[in-house]
Parts: C-alpha cells; structure tokens; sequence
C-alpha cells in the first residue's frame, strides 16, 4: 500500500518541476519533499524521479503518478459528494493539439471547469504526440490520431480536423499561379508550426508523390503561425473553416480547391468513471462534434 502523502508529493514534484516548487505548494520544506520522495523509491524499489530540471518522472514513477493523480481525483468526488471539498484544488491534466484549442476545445472544457471547479492543466503538443503523455502518467485524457489505446484507457472517435492549403496572394502569383501543382508545392517556401509538424509534407506527399525541398519556416504559435501566412512568409494548412473564410474575403487564396488533408482524431481517456471525467469525455465528444468531419462508418 502506497502511502497517500507521498503520492501526493510525487505528483508536485512532477507538476512543479521541481523539489523547492513543490514544498510551497504542500507548505512543507523542501527537506520533507526529498524525504518523502526517497521513502516512496525505498518502497517501489525504483528511482521515480529524475532529478534534472525540471524533475521529470521514470518509467516507472509514471505508473505511480497515474495513480497519485487517481487518487486525487476520486478523494475530489468523494469530498464533493459530502459537499465539503474545496475542488478548486482537483488538478485535471489534458493534452491536446494546438488547432484543437484554437478551435474548439476550449468551448468543452471551459464550461466544465467553472461547473465543477477543476483546475485545468493543457498540455499542448501535436496531435501524434499526446498519447505519450497518457502513457506517462501525465495527463488524465488527450485528444490524439491514435486509435490504438494505451493501456488503462478507453478510446472515443472524434471525427476529422480537414486542413486546406492556402497562402497569401504575393505568394500565389510567385510560386503558384499557372505552374503544375506537383511542380509548384515541393519547391515553394512553407510554414511549419514546428518541428513535429508534418502536415504540409503529408499534403505534397500525397498530392505530388514527392518530397518537399523548398525553404521550411518555422513558426510554433498558433496566432503566429496563422499571422505568418497570411504575411506571405510561405504557403502552410488552415482548418476548413478559416480557410474558406479567408479565401472568400480575398485575404487567402486556396492552393487547391478540391484536395484536403483529413486527421482523424481520437479521445482516450483513463477507464475511470466519476462524474468529473465522464463530463469531460461528454462535453469533448460534443464540443468536438459541432466543428470536426464526422467520424467514418
């Protein structure tokens, strides 16, 4: 049997990112954090945490972080049903996608966190990415494109994110216009969001069978990102809807008005039924299916 305390500061130290951090959130000193964190590796036999900066979770401190965070979550529940819980305090890490935040995400966990007085904690990161938090420990749900689930975890479909490809005009009339589109995309400059993001390279893959070698930018911010196209830094994907939107008022113009990029989308989320996770995975699942292609049959 783990002892709950300790637990607990194990999972302050992982949020923190640190042993000083943690103390001030639990009002104990650091010393008692290192005691602590020491006897809970003496009972697991195992190095938990990694002392670099930030601290950072083992292997196997991830398994017991998932159910320090567990813990915490149904004790909330429990308190809330006596109606003596100060849930302010209940931590609900989440990963997500960057154009899922901007989008739609939001509108499903803003409402939720002020119903039930959750602290929310997003994790953002590529959508191909966020299951590995899941397998960490680290967050309670994320929405990502695998639909594999990681272990202890339950799978929703979402639907689809369709991306389009657009591009300022300046950009159009220099690389675009009157050329062949498997001539023109592999060598005309792009933005990327970052260095995971391998939506352009999928788009041209698939259209032209061909690898990019154009300039790539990149550009890890979501006002950023879209700001960087339309001041004609290079060509890049919108969601559907922005796109549409920007090419209608003239302020875009769409590379190609017939091809797409569909990414599904999933939501897996631990199998653990309380009242403030089961919300959870209802309000995405709805918030989700007002904005995303639906899923496939």
């Amino acid at each position: 049997m783990y002892d709950r305390e300790r637990l607990a500061t194990l999972s302050a130290v992982v949020e923190e990112g640190g042993f000083d951090a943690a103390a001030a959130r639990l009002s104990i000193t650091p010393s008692a954090v290192s005691q602590r964190i020491k006897a809970l590796e003496r009972q697991a036999r195992r190095i938990l945490v990694r002392r670099t900066r930030p601290c950072v979770a083992t292997e196997e401190g991830a398994a017991l972080l998932r159910l320090a965070r567990q813990i915490a979550v149904l004790e909330g529940e429990v308190e809330a049903g006596f109606g003596s819980a100060d849930t302010a305090g209940t931590h609900l890490p989440i990963a997500v996608n960057a154009d899922s935040v901007t989008h739609w995400f939001l509108s499903a966990v803003v409402p939720l966190a002020a119903r039930h007085g959750v602290r929310l904690d997003l994790h953002v990161d590529d959508e191909q990415y966020t299951a590995a938090l899941l397998r960490e420990g680290s967050v309670v749900g994320a929405v990502t494109t695998s639909s594999a689930p990681v272990q202890g975890c339950a799978v929703r479909p979402l639907g689809a994110t369709r991306y389009r490809p657009v591009a300022a005009r300046p950009v159009y009339d220099r690389w675009f216009a009157g050329r062949d589109p498997a001539e023109a995309f592999p060598l005309a400059p792009r933005v990327d969001f970052g260095s995971k993001d391998v939506l352009q390279t999928r788009f041209v893959r698939g259209l032209t069978r061909q690898p990019c070698t154009g300039p790539a930018h990149r550009v890890p911010a979501a006002d950023g990102y879209h700001e960087a196209i339309r001041a004609g830094l290079g060509w890049g994907m919108f969601t559907d809807g922005p796109a549409r939107e920007a090419a209608a008022a003239g302020r875009l113009v769409l590379l190609d008005a017939e091809r797409h990029l569909d990414v599904p989308l999933y939501w897996q989320h631990w199998k653990l039924s309380t009242t403030v996770l089961d919300a959870l995975t209802e309000s995405v699942c709805a918030a989700a299916a007002t904005i995303l292609v639906p899923p496939a049959r």
